[in-house]
Formats: C-alpha cells, structure tokens, sequence
C-alpha cells in the first residue's frame, strides 16, 4: 500500500470515528437546551440558567400579547372548512392504527404476527369501513351518518395566534424540565381562566353591598315551617332516586372496570373500546341523559334514576379501573404459577386488594347521587328538586329556605352514615 492510499484510508476512518460526534452548533444548542440534573430531593431538577432565561424570554412575550400590550393586529380571512366527518374519522382511524403498528413491525416484524396484533388490526379495519360505510356504499354493512363538518373562520387574530405559539414553546420547555416554565404555563392558564368578561373585584364587593341580595335574603327569613310537610315525601323519593342510580352504577361499573383495566382486560382492543364508550358517557351530563331517557319512558323518576344511573356506571368504571390498575402484581403471579384461571386470579388476588377503594367510591357516590338527583329533578323526575324548582318559580323563598334545609341535613345524616360504614370497611 503507498503512502497516498494510507493517507486516504487514516482520513477515511477519522471520519467514520467523528462522525458520531456532533459539530460545534449542535453542542452549543444542546447544551442551551439540555435538560437539569435530576435529583430525587428537587424533582424538576436544578436551575439551568440557559434554559430558564429562554423561558422567561416567552412567557414575557406571551404574556404582553395576551393582554394586548402588544397588539399584532387581526385580518378579515373568511375561510371556510368543511370537510365529511365519516371519512376523516375513517382516516384518522386508519393513520392511528398504522403509527401505532408500522414502527413495532420494523423493529419487530414477529411480533405483527401474533394473535393480539392480527385481533386489534382486524378490528381497526372493521371499525374504519363501518364510518366509512356511513358516507359511501360497502355492501350490505350501512354505518350512522355523522353528516359534514363545517366552520368559517372569520378573523385571523394574531394575538392569540402568537400567544397559542409561545404557549406551545413553553410546554416543550416544560418537557425539559425548566421551572420557569411550568410556573410560567401554570400562571398563563389561571390568568385566561379568570379573563371571564365582567369578573373583577367589584363582583365580590357586590357580595356584601347588593341591595337585591339583602332583600332576597330578608323574604328567605323566617323559614314556612308549615310547609316541612310537603317536604317529607319528596325528599325520600330523592334519596331512593339516588339509591336506585348507585345500585346501577355499581352493577354496570363491576364487570366493565375489569375490561377497562390494563391488568385484567382480555384484550388490549376491549380495553380501548369500554375506555371510549365509558369517556363518551361520562363527558354528556346526568340531566342530559335524563332527558334523553324522558322520551322513552315518560316523565317521572324513572329517568332522572336511569340518567343518573348510566353517568354513575361511566364515572365509577373509571374509578374502579384505576383501582385495579394499582395492585400489586405478585398475588396475581402467584397464583397464575399455581394454575389459577383468569376469575380465581381476580377473586383471590385483585379483589381483596381494591375491595376498601371500591367500597369508599361507591359510597362517595351515593352522597354524591343524592345531591346531583335534586338537579335530575328539574326536568321533571319528581323529588324535592322538582318542588324546589316550583317553589323558586313562585318566588316563595321562605318555602325554599324549608327545602335547603331539610337537604342539608339529610346530606349530613348519609354523610355521617357512610362515615360509619368507612370506618367498619377501610
């Protein structure tokens, strides 16, 4: 080999050897932007100084156009979009299923081949084709038509555009761990919380000076005694209201905590389904579903219950998944190495460990079910919030003062009562 070849070969292989090692402005960028040195006794990690002073820089600039001291002006854009939701729901489906499978079938492609993987692409597809067969004909399988989407954007301001922007820089900040900017994101989100039009300190003042308010107070006093009994009886219908809600609750939520649960779902798909049925329920309000249920069995408490009910089974699987979501996992092997079936798993060892928690959250949501069933009343499900919606259309507040009351002590009795129970249980 002549000395020219070697010269070229020791160059070639300096550059194969640095060529791992970044160059001078990707050092600098990653040493303006690495992240603090973690320490168990300061979670977020110490003050980098290059990364804090960089976040200040954009809160400040986020904050002056949220407040509009630096007002970047808007534009008349009128640009309308609308698009059909059956096959951009088909599609997002689709792009979801394929992120989720295609980077594992890279890397793994055995693994694409097992039965978990050929279930859960089987019935993304199924899923996708069934809105898809919404808008356009696939045989004999007709999906629901969710209709088209449309919306005008009408002005383009660049105030908010801006502060969206640096609101965005700031939580990718906050992903490196600055302080600054955790602060910084929690303090924007309080301050456009409380930016509601007509909210100021002169609302509250008004607590304590509003001669309207005095006045109303003054009819609420003294309270119609005479009126406790037309109290009586709607008040138990209320709690028997909120006692046939939990009863659903409980049911329904039992067997679907175990589908929704990590730890204990058949299969990763059941999980992901109930999880998106029971967020769906969960997100419509209990007066809501009430009214729904009025058109299929009239008025009266049976739907305000079976309203109330369905939300409770929503709002409890959740509450119950979580629950089974954090046992310790080594009674389960444990009995899983001896032969034990899926049910004697769950029998022997999750159900001893989240019984107490399933027991508290059932009875926080009786409480919580005979308060939310005088609201459920309103629409006409009978109960004291009917009589107590009658009673402030009439203006007799001295009535209403009788009906408060007796609500408030009944939610201290049942209080005191699951108290009681807790105490023998946990």
């Amino acid at each position: 080999m002549s000395i020219e070849e070697t010269d070229k070969t020791t160059i070639e292989d300096l550059r194969v050897v640095n060529s791992g090692i970044p160059d001078g402005r990707t050092q600098a960028k990653n040493s303006w932007f690495r992240k603090p040195t973690p320490d168990l006794t300061k979670p977020f990690g110490f003050f980098h100084w290059p990364l804090e002073f960089t976040a200040l820089a954009v809160a400040i600039c986020a904050a002056l156009l949220f407040v509009r001291v630096i007002d970047a002006g808007s534009v008349s854009i009128n640009w309308a979009l609308t698009f059909n939701v059956n096959i951009a729901v088909a599609l997002i489906i689709a792009v979801l299923g394929t992120v989720a499978i295609v980077p594992k079938a890279i890397k793994k492609p055995r693994e694409v081949l097992n039965s978990t993987s050929i279930v859960s692409i089987t019935v993304l597809l199924f899923v996708a084709l069934y809105f898809l067969s919404g808008d356009i004909p696939l045989g004999p399988v007709k999906g629901i038509n969710l209709g088209t989407f449309s919306y005008t954007f009408v002005i383009l301001d660049f105030n908010l555009l801006g502060s969206a922007l640096f609101a965005a820089v700031l939580l990718w900040l906050a992903f490196r761990r600055s302080i600054i900017s955790i602060i910084s994101l929690l303090v924007l989100f309080l301050w456009w919380g409380f930016s509601i039009d007509g909210l100021n300190f002169g609302v509250f003042s008004e607590l304590f000076t509003s001669q309207s308010g005095t006045s109303l107070l003054r009819t609420m006093v003294p309270p119609n005694w005479s009126y406790f009994s037309s109290v009586i009886q709607p008040m138990l219908l209320t709690v028997q209201t909120a006692v046939v809600a939990t009863v659903i609750g409980i049911v329904g939520a039992v067997p679907l905590s175990v589908l929704a649960a990590r730890n204990t779902t058949p299969h990763p798909v059941i999980y992901n389904i109930v999880r998106f049925f029971v967020n769906i329920i969960r997100s419509i309000p209990a007066l809501v579903l009430a009214l729904i249920f009025i058109t299929f069995v009239g008025l009266g408490p049976v739907p305000g219950a079976l309203g109330l009910g369905l939300h409770t089974i929503s709002s409890l699987t959740k509450l119950y998944a979580e629950a089974i979501e954090s046992v310790e996992p080594q009674p389960m092997e444990a009995l899983s190495a001896s032969g034990a079936n899926g049910a004697k798993q769950f029998r022997w060892g999750v159900f001893p460990q989240v019984f107490p928690l399933l027991v508290s959250s059932s009875i926080y949501y009786w409480e919580s079910n005979t308060r939310d069933s005088t609201v459920v009343a309103f629409v006409g499900g009978g109960g004291i919030g009917f009589l107590l919606n009658q009673n402030l259309s009439l203006l007799n507040y001295s009535n209403v003062t009788v009906i408060l009351v007796t609500l408030v002590i009944t939610v201290i009795v049942l209080d005191r009562i699951s108290d009681f129970v807790r105490a023998r249980v946990l």
